[in-house]
């Protein structure tokens, strides 16, 4: 049997979609291939859309089967993350670790991010839309862009426009850490940082 609030989210959310892309039930049943008068009644739960007919919806949106699947998100404006819940990333091949201090807010417009950094440890040639900051918490890390280096030691503060080319190291002896901050806010898979 078909979940009642599936089959609720799937109205709602094709219907929210269709009004995003100022579509009417006509233009939408052209473009996906579904009747105008099936998308009404999904839009208005009278019926419950076989799986057919989700997929071929998707296909023509250019949407995921769990885009309409999924609730609609809650309206977040407070989130508060315990030390030890917080998500620990390892990216393969690299020799750092990444903690996600923000997620979750509604309408996110940074993201910041605890890097920790064995000696050695590095992450090169980053180039992405927006603003960053890295503070250096402890260790002593050095941090090249455009090819001019800023050695930071714990306590220094480094702000700039992340399109430029950048890359940082620990060249200390030690674990560094490091908090960065970007905006607009980063895309983290569960294995790597999306930019």
């Amino acid at each position: 049997m078909v979940d009642e609030q599936l089959v609720l989210n799937v109205g709602r959310n094709l219907r929210k979609l269709r009004e995003e892309l100022n579509l009417s039930l006509r233009q939408l049943g052209e473009k996906v291939g579904v009747s105008a008068s099936t998308i009404q009644k999904i839009e208005h739960n009278h019926i419950s859309p076989t799986l057919e007919t989700i997929l071929k919806i998707a296909r023509g949106l250019g949407k995921d089967l769990q885009f309409f699947l999924d609730p609609e998100p809650e309206h977040t404006t407070v989130v508060f993350f315990p030390q030890a819940q917080r998500r620990r990333i390892d990216p393969p091949d690299v020799r750092f670790s990444i903690e996600l201090l923000t997620e979750g807010l509604s309408d996110q417009q940074f993201s910041a991010l605890l890097l920790s950094i064995p000696p050695g440890g590095t992450r090169g040639h980053l180039r992405h839309q927006g603003e960053e900051l890295q503070h250096c918490l402890c260790g002593t890390v050095a941090l090249t862009i455009q090819g001019k280096q800023y050695l930071m030691r714990a306590g220094d503060t480094v702000h700039f426009k992340s399109d430029r080319m950048h890359k940082w190291v620990n060249v200390g002896n030690v674990d560094a850490q490091l908090l960065l901050v970007c905006s607009p806010p980063l895309h983290i898979g569960r294995g790597a940082v999306d930019r």
